[in-house]
């Protein structure tokens, strides 16, 4: 097998921090103890390398033994084979103060004995004393023993530890030893004991994470990262280094995991197993515990990795006690751990571990012994509620009964779906798909079934790309097997419902077959239902009217009923979808008693995905009246939980544009880029292209011009003419790029390209009216586009007036727009001979924009300032003041300088250009913190608070959170609370 060991140590640098720390201590006389923890294979080994090298690299004497696991324990054997190392490499007991016990040493290294010595009496604490002396006799740095393993270590070796850990305080040695995690022992009585008296401390060594297991996969296989396919190959490590390196080099040895010319990619004919390195260790330990207790194992294997072992006496036909005991003895060996408190689930420690233990199973084995488990289950579980209906159908699969694991995978499904959880009724309902493959006689008699319920899951999570086709077939397949027609209609409804604003054509076809249907049926149900999606797809259209009597139809014939769980209620859900957002184009207030009816109407029918749709449309509202983006925040984990991609990829698109406006511009950056994948996976163009010029403002806004531009383009190139489109990446994206260089002229020209793209987006019926129309859509329309166009207008004297009246008529005035509008119409009552009223627009402006970003009060104040000087309103020069010392903090320096400018030709004092009074020390220096910074830094050490700060330095507390930010940012730190203990450690109080 090719080794596939990781060059470098992943993800450990606090343990190997504890350690280095525990050895300069050791070296300035300060010595100590100190045990590394945790499952086997966690890397404590690799840990000891280390620290051992490093204490080699400072001239320190290292000795090195292990505990091993053996039926006869020797009496010594670790401290023997530490101290035989030494005498390998010519120590020699000779120096004062330890020949005295050289014959208890000569006990255990035979050429260190003397003649004359006779039978040595000898004893822990002799030999403790003796490896201390030696260890403190080094002429180098200090001393350093290692013992690992010392779960296997024999009783007389623990005694030495123990007096070593009691005895090396005030020395300069250093005592490591390992403790594999598996509960109670000798070894751990030690640790605890040691503990206790404070004379010893524990390193845990954790479980990998995610991203640390790919960083050390790549590491392996020497690639910068490793692509998702081969990141699957180690879904199974656990967070074990070790598995990851047996896992990579079992994969490579079989052919699975091969080097191409494009890289390392993963060959799906080859399934590689179980590593024989862990599975050789699973299948000894299981045979040292003899059959009848191994059969014990294997049953609980059968039923999972965590299993319920009270199941286990019906599963292995033994009794309780038997099972019980079993189970004792397999926890002894590590194979098995406790995984709850109330005693009764049990887990096998890695799942390599079980998976090596079925993989040993013969085929009719398995299978007799699924069919049990399944049976012992359905008896103990009547109705197989939460995930026994899951469990069960695996283990109906396992068995070959394709029928019964089918039929629960339909059940399990449904109760998905009920819930709200798309994903998971997806992949059950692809999983049942995967049965019936293998299985024609199954698949005629539950084929149709499963892809019903599909359609339902897909319509649920938005997926018209994999719904449509589907969609198709199912129609056919219906219609030939000569299936109730209502069937279909469901089916076209589904079709029908999701995303209409992509295939309108597609959409109208749908209805027109189901309302043929309905009509020949005369069924009340199915023409509430067909309304309330021609409803929303009417809204889709722009046809608002037909919209909303379709919808009130709909809502009123569901409301007869008693709105119901069942068809009434998904029908009321529908139509009050449709009649709130119809509402929020006219009424906040209405369309927020819309959808709040909305979520109660889905909290009383158990219909988990409509709550996360009211949810998203309340946290909508709650943005464009105050900003606020939290609800937003919520919304995006539920629907991610639920596998709701479209609605996922809506907030994200949302959650970018709110963070696009504040400081959080690389949170806002991650959430654009999630938008743009989720976007193109259910084939979204449009959101797509609205992501990625999110993207494009963002750089904007950091003053990457380039950058700017190529996202730009990118989005043009996604939708090609679009005239939204156009008017976004000229009407914001460049335009700010130009507004944050302070390049006014550009930015008028860029605007003017927008305006023209502006009046073509609103000419066209569908756009003007319909699903991406800023009334309809407000965060996926150029809102922001139409509110600079009338900042740009009122600055230059253009047609000021009709630029704010668009503005107001789309219903851009809210939130952030409110406040550049609002700095817009101070402009106009300045002129207008109204200063009181300009100050107020002004004053308004400013609180609207408060809780984004500080830049933009600047960069409009900055833009409106020379109107403010001229016309007497406002207060002009505390505005540039205080924009020019901001702007250079937030690195936008030519807007900064633009201030200073403006402030030059008002004769007032110009501020220097972001320089404080603090010395910057080299080390401060050379990660580039300023002078201004380190006047921030040093009154944050002093414990200040952010007003206390701003005070003292004559800027803004905005300002000075600001520098906040940037000092986390270049000290590496995770955050205020960091930056503070890191400031106190170097500044002194």
């Amino acid at each position: 097998m090719e080794s596939m060991l990781c060059p470098v140590l992943i993800g450990r640098g606090a343990e190997l921090a504890a350690l280095t720390a525990a050895l300069d201590g050791a070296a300035e006389g300060r010595g100590g103890a100190v045990f590394i923890t945790g499952d086997a294979g966690i890397g404590k080994s690799r840990l000891t390398r280390d620290i051992a090298y490093t204490a080699s690299a400072r001239d320190f004497q290292v000795l090195t033994g292990r505990g091993t696991q053996s039926a006869v324990p020797v009496p010594y054997r670790p401290i023997a084979e530490a101290l035989m190392g030494a005498a390998r490499a010519g120590m020699r007991p000779s120096a004062p103060g330890i020949s005295d016990y050289r014959s208890a040493l000569g006990a255990l290294v035979p050429e260190w004995s003397q003649p004359d010595s006779g039978e040595a009496s000898i004893s822990p604490v002799v030999i403790g004393e003796a490896v201390l002396r030696m260890l403190t006799s080094s002429p180098g740095s200090g001393g350093l023993l290692v013992i690992e393993d010392v779960h296997w270590a024999d009783p007389e070796t623990l005694a030495v530890i123990e007096y070593l850990i009691d005895n090396a305080a005030g020395t300069n040695v250093l005592c490591v030893v390992t403790l594999r995690d598996g509960g109670p022992s000798e070894a751990f009585n030690l640790l605890q004991s040691a503990a206790d008296r404070r004379v010893a401390r524990r390193v845990e060594v954790p479980r990998l994470t995610p991203e640390a297991i790919g960083e050390m996969a790549a590491a392996c296989l020497d690639v910068p990262h490793v692509a998702a396919p081969v990141s699957a190959l180690l879904a199974d490590c656990d967070g074990l280094p070790f598995a990851v390196e047996e896992i990579l080099a079992a994969a490579v040895s079989s052919g699975e995991l091969a080097r191409g010319e494009q890289g390392w990619h993963v060959n799906t004919d080859v399934s590689t197993g179980v590593p024989d390195s862990i599975a050789g260790s699973v299948r000894r330990r299981l045979a040292a515990l003899g059959p009848g207790v191994a059969s014990v194992v294997i049953s609980a294997a059968v039923l999972g990795r965590q299993f319920d072992w009270t199941l286990l006496p019906s599963v292995a036909g033994v009794s309780e006690g038997a099972a019980l005991d079993a189970l004792q003895r397999a926890h002894q060996v590590q194979l098995i751990e406790p995984a709850s408190a109330d005693a009764a689930t049990f887990r096998f420690r890695h799942s390599l571990t079980r998976e090596a233990i079925l993989a040993d199973l013969l085929p009719p084995d398995l299978a007799s012994r699924s069919a049990v488990a399944a049976e012992a289950i359905e008896e103990a579980h009547p109705g197989l509620p939460g995930m026994w209906c899951e469990l069960a159908a695996e283990l109906r699969a396992a068995a070959s009964q394709i029928p019964e694991a089918t039929g629960l995978l339909l059940t399990a499904a449904r109760r998905a779906v009920q819930q709200g959880a798309a994903s998971s009724a997806i992949e059950t309902l692809c999983d049942a798909q995967d049965l019936l493959a293998d299985s024609p006689d199954s698949a005629r008699a539950f084929g149709v079934e499963v892809d019903e319920v599909l359609a339902e899951a897909l319509y649920m999570a938005g997926d018209n790309q994999r719904l449509q086709p589907l969609a198709a077939s199912l129609i056919s397949r219906l219609r030939a097997a000569g299936a109730d027609p209502r069937r279909e209609v469901l089916v076209r409804l589904r079709a029908a419902s999701t995303r209409p604003e992509d295939d309108p054509a597609a959409t109208a076809e749908h209805l027109a077959a189901a309302r043929a249907i309905a009509a020949d049926l005369s069924d009340t149900e199915l023409t509430s239902r067909i309304e309330a999606v021609a409803a929303r797809s009417a809204l889709v259209a722009g046809d608002f009217d037909q919209a909303e009597e379709l919808a009130s139809r709909a809502l009123a014939a569901a409301e007869a009923t008693g709105l119901r769980p069942g068809w009434a209620a998904e029908v009321a859900l529908e139509s009050l979808e449709v009649i709130g957002r119809r509402e929020r184009a006219r009424d906040l207030d209405a369309a927020r008693a819309a959808f709040e009816r909305y979520g109660q109407v889905a909290r009383d029918s158990g219909l988990g995905i409509w709550q996360i749709r009211s949810q998203h449309e309340l946290g909508t509202i709650e943005m464009l009246t105050s900003g606020s983006i939290s609800k937003l925040a919520e919304v995006r984990d539920l629907a991610q939980e639920a596998g709701a991609i479209c609605v996922g990829s809506v907030v994200d698109l949302q959650l970018a544009n709110g963070w696009s406006l504040g400081t959080e511009l690389d949170q806002a950056t991650a959430a654009a880029q999630r938008c743009e994948r989720a976007s193109a996976q259910i084939k979204a163009p449009r959101i797509e292209a609205m992501a990625i010029c999110l993207q494009a403002n963002i750089a904007a806004i950091r003053g990457d011009v380039d950058g700017a531009e190529r996202m730009a383009r990118r989005a043009e190139a996604r939708l090609p003419d679009d005239p939204e489109i156009l008017t976004t990446t000229y009407g914001q994206t460049r335009v700010l790029a130009a507004l944050f260089r302070d390049d006014i002229p550009l930015a008028l020209k860029h605007n003017a390209i927008a305006a023209e793209y502006g009046r073509l987006a609103l000419a066209m019926p569908q756009r003007s009216q319909g699903f991406y129309s800023v009334l309809q859509a407000p965060l996926v329309a150029p809102r922001r586009a139409v509110s600079l166009n009338a900042m740009l207008q009122v600055i230059s004297g253009g047609d000021a007036q009709g630029a704010l009246r668009l503005a107001r008529e789309i219903g851009a005035a809210t939130s952030w727009n409110a406040g550049c509008l609002a700095y817009a119409e101070a402009v106009l009552e300045g002129q207008a001979g109204n200063p009181g009223r300009a100050a107020e627009l002004a004053n308004e402006g400013s609180a609207q924009l408060a809780p984004f970003a500080p830049w933009w009060n600047h960069l409009f104040r900055r833009l409106v300032a020379p109107a403010a000087l001229r016309d007497g309103w406002g207060e002009p020069v505390a505005w540039l003041r205080e924009a020019a010392s901001d702007l250079d903090a937030s690195g936008h320096d030519r807007l900064a300088s633009a201030c200073r400018g403006l402030l030059r030709r008002a004769g007032e004092r110009v501020p220097r250009a972001g320089r404080g009074a603090a010395r910057v020390p080299g080390q401060m220096r050379r990660l580039g913190i300023t002078s201004r910074e380190m006047d921030v830094f040093l009154l944050v050490a002093r414990g200040h608070s952010n007003t206390e700060i701003a005070a003292q330095l004559y800027i803004s507390p905005k300002t000075v959170e600001t520098h906040i930010a940037s000092l986390i940012t270049k000290t590496g730190r995770r955050g205020r609370r960091e930056l503070v203990a890191h400031a106190a450690r170097l500044i002194p109080s």
